[in-house]
């Protein structure tokens, strides 16, 4: 949304300068010339005139949605998607894979040498089912 308020905002830029640049000074001379004369000119208002007041009005008016508007908006920076990643790598399990690994008989390791760590003597039985 703000995209379009962005090129909203350049394009009535662009308008307004040219307004500006089209329209007949009102003096002739310097800064201080013609001081005889008020400060919006004695003479009615023009088209340009016109114009350049409506694009102003309209500048100013996108300038305070382009401020307003991100708060508005959800961001998106690196920062919050790096977030959004970690959360979701440290989310739990699945619980159906938990609980078929909860199930299974815990993996036994054999060292390098090949010999069993425990002789087969002194391993402990499996328990016998609970059952009648």
């Amino acid at each position: 949304m703000s995209t379009v308020f962005t090129i909203l905002f350049i394009l009535v830029a662009l308008v307004l300068i040219a307004a500006i640049l089209v329209q007949q000074p009102k003096t002739s001379g310097g800064l201080f010339a013609g001081t005889g004369q008020s400060l919006l000119g004695t003479s009615g208002k023009t088209f340009w005139t016109k114009t350049t007041i409506a694009m102003a009005a309209v500048f100013m008016i996108i300038c305070i949605i382009l401020t307003i508007l991100p708060r508005y908006e959800t961001p998106s920076s690196v920062t919050d998607i790096i977030d959004k990643q970690q959360r979701a790598a440290q989310a739990p399990a699945a619980p159906s894979t938990a609980n078929a690994n909860a199930n299974a008989p815990a993996p036994q390791s054999v060292p390098a040498t090949g010999k069993p760590a425990m002789p087969a003597e002194a391993q402990p039985a499996a328990p016998a089912p609970a059952g009648k």
